[in-house]
């Protein structure tokens, strides 16, 4: 495949908008910098530029006309509640917020993208660059819908990518079919009468054995409620009850909090239901009351073949590395646009090493890898081309 003579131009520029949006982190829903300085460049290729869309949304469109439906590419912009200690030249100036998930980087390829498709003739689709804000709140994609971006700018596939630490930089992966995790948010009080542990702890309910053997009943629903070969995940990560200066005291509430991951629509269903019988049947054993509350905040991620099948031989058409990508039970708000639309999802590499792209997202030393910029505005152009034949 060809490029622009002005493509290492390109990615230099993409890479200096990279690092200032790094500098400069928004959270979740306060993302207007961002969209300020998406829309502008959108602007400066030529692009029609649409503002404001389920919040700071921005949609750039390239309008090439045909009878074939139109495409989305989407990159996410919103950084997270993390204090950065990265070390880098360019590190947040924004305290408590960094980009420790990659978001610039995907915004800066997409951009990069959008300017080297805008002066490519050979691209024959119309193609709308979507910037999403609120992925990490797992709200933002929803909220675009919701304001109409599909009746708005109506598409037939959808795209999305995001960087991969512990994958080499240059190297690619995806898969077919379920790929990340629906994730949501569970919690369970149990309450009933308290009293004195020491002296009279039979006429009280004990309400710390009761989210005890909650607890535990947890793993019996993963083994005995669902089939082996389906991945669940309930975990509890806080346990609210009592008062740490009065240890003879019995409360009379407690509260513990989770998370629950699956692949499936109906397994989040079975789920939610498995969660209120176990509290149900706990409560009425220990002789207190239970209630149970469960949100879905993602969706599960599922990729269509087709979609992906063109994703994999646009990388191929590069020739790069391509891997199949293991399923994992992190999670993605693309999802609502997988749900929505026949799209695929790709996965690049962000460096193996520590300190030059290897370290974990969401880790307050991680940093986008700049050497990945080229091969993901190559990806997006190779993609453009290869649907321009489809």
């Amino acid at each position: 495949m060809t490029f622009s003579p002005n493509f290492k131009a390109l990615c230099g520029a993409m890479t200096e908008v990279r690092r200032d949006l790094h500098a400069h982190p928004e959270l979740s829903l306060e993302e207007a910098r961002t969209a300020d300085i998406v829309a502008r460049h959108l602007e400066e290729s030529g692009l029609e530029v649409t503002r404001g869309i389920g919040g700071h949304g921005v949609v750039g469109s390239l309008r090439r006309g045909g009878n074939r439906p139109a495409v989305i590419f989407r990159a996410d912009m919103d950084a997270l509640a993390i204090e950065e200690a990265s070390g880098v030249a360019h590190t947040s100036r924004n305290a408590g917020v960094m980009h420790a998930c990659g978001h610039d980087g995907h915004t800066a390829m997409l951009l990069g993208a959008a300017r080297a498709l805008a002066d490519d003739p050979s691209v024959t689709r119309d193609i709308h660059f979507v910037f999403q804000p609120a992925e990490e709140r797992y709200c933002g994609a929803q909220r675009m819908i919701d304001d109409g971006l599909l009746k708005r700018f109506p598409c037939g596939t959808a795209f999305g990518l995001h960087n991969a630490p512990g994958l080499p930089v240059g190297t690619f992966a995806t898969r077919s079919g379920p790929m990340m995790a629906a994730s949501g948010i569970f919690s369970v009080v149990f309450t009933g009468m308290g009293g004195h542990g020491g002296g009279r702890p039979h006429l009280a309910a004990d309400l710390t054995l009761a989210l005890a053997e909650f607890t535990i009943g947890l793993q019996t629903v993963i083994r005995r409620g669902f089939s082996p070969l389906d991945p669940i995940v309930l975990t509890l990560g806080s346990v609210q009850g009592g008062n740490e200066n009065a240890s003879n005291v019995m409360p009379a509430r407690v509260k513990a909090t989770g998370t629950m991951r699956c692949f499936t629509q109906d397994n989040c269903t079975l789920i939610e239901t498995a969660l209120n019988d176990l509290a149900e049947r706990v409560a009425l054993l220990n002789g207190c009351d239970a209630k149970v509350e469960a949100v879905w905040e993602a969706r599960p991620l599922v990729t269509d073949p087709e979609a992906t099948e063109i994703a994999r031989t646009a990388v191929q058409t590069l020739g790069r590395d391509l891997n199949e990508a293991p399923m994992t039970t992190g999670a993605e708000d693309f999802s609502d646009l997988t749900q929505a639309l026949p799209s695929s999802f790709m996965l690049i590499g962000n460096g193996v090493e520590k300190g030059a792209g290897g370290d974990a997202l969401h880790a307050p030393t991680y940093d986008f890898n700049d050497d990945a910029i080229p091969h993901g505005i190559a990806y997006w152009t190779a993609l453009a081309r290869q649907l321009s034949q489809t």
